[in-house]
């Protein structure tokens, strides 16, 4: 086991901030993502994972070791030095620890040339754009060669444009210098793209911890699946419908559907009627009325108009069966 944190707890002020958090990281070189909305104790975990504060109960132990290569944070902000130049900024963690300035400067231009950014290695932070800002931080970090990279909403000074291919290049360093990564953020498909596993956090209680696919796929509650996209819940009054199998089924059960696991087909006699139709760039989102029932359904099919009757398909490998 690489790192164990147990039991976690913090108060500020009476508000419980963390509420028993509990989570390992079994090998060296995960990464792993902490989701949750703002105000959710995501970057308050952070904080006692870098030893910036104390915890009020529980603890956190590695089989790394965090005393002479402690774990590392990259602010959300990145904290960089305006008046340094891009190399003195990444440079700084290795003069602090006294390396000499051979080994320093080799080390730095190294980095540099990693992050695409060689040639901006005499440039000031204001001269930089966000994405390559971050860079900076991220290659400040990583130039101390860290046991643990924590980074603090990663996504949130990004353009949208930038937030997948940021992404990809987390993971793709990350991989290439097998470090552990901790991540906290509340972008969640830039999260499902780069993580191993992921911690869903909500009011400061992590609800659940997994492999990504599991996550998504097998939420362990309506609060959890719900966060992680709309779902659609059908009562077993409906399954009949649907061609859903009715063995053994209960009148109070029923099933959550995320809304991109429906599909929809145009049929004259289909059990849904389409009830409104929103263009959302990437996907279509339609509204239909299932005997009563009110659904959202995502789809790359832009040939269904408000009024039309059509059949509905459940991808069952991502519905969740549930006693209300």
């Amino acid at each position: 086991m690489f790192l164990e944190i147990k039991g976690i707890g913090k108060n500020y002020r009476g508000l419980r901030v963390l509420d028993n958090v509990s989570f390992t990281i079994e090998e060296e070189g995960e990464l792993v993502s902490i989701i949750g909305p703002s105000g959710a104790g995501k970057t308050t975990l952070l904080k006692i994972l870098a030893g910036l504060e104390e915890a009020d109960e529980g603890f956190v132990a590695s089989s790394a070791d965090l005393q002479s290569n402690p774990a590392i944070l990259v602010f959300q902000d990145y904290v960089l030095f305006p008046t340094m130049t891009v190399f003195h900024n990444v440079a700084f963690g290795l003069k602090c620890r006294r390396i000499k300035s051979a080994e320093t400067a080799d080390r730095v231009l190294a980095m540099l040339e990693y992050f695409q950014l060689a040639d901006k290695a005499y440039h000031y932070p204001g001269q930089l754009s966000a994405g390559q800002q971050q860079r900076v931080a991220l290659a400040r970090a990583m130039v101390v060669n860290p046991s643990i990279l924590l980074l603090d909403e990663p996504f949130a000074n990004l353009d949208r444009n930038l937030k997948a291919a940021t992404a990809e290049f987390i993971r793709g360093f990350q991989q290439e210098y097998r470090i552990t990564i901790i991540s906290v953020t509340h972008d969640l498909h830039e999260a499902f793209m780069m993580s191993d596993k992921i911690g869903i956090m909500l009011d400061g209680g992590l609800c659940q911890f997994d492999e990504v696919e599991t996550v998504y796929n097998q939420p362990v509650s309506s609060r959890v699946a719900a966060f992680l996209g709309h779902v659609n819940t059908i009562p077993a009054r409906c399954f009949g419908l649907l061609g859903l199998d009715l063995s053994g089924t209960e009148k109070s059960e029923s099933i959550w559907v995320r809304a991109e696991a429906i599909s929809l087909n145009k049929e004259a006699k289909g059990c849904g009627t389409i009830t409104s139709v929103m263009f959302a760039g990437q996907y279509i989102i339609y509204q239909v009325d299932l005997a009563g029932i009110k659904l959202v359904v995502y789809s790359f099919d832009s040939g269904l108009s408000p009024g039309d009757r059509v059949a509905l398909q459940i991808k069952q490998s991502i519905s969740i069966r549930r006693n209300q």
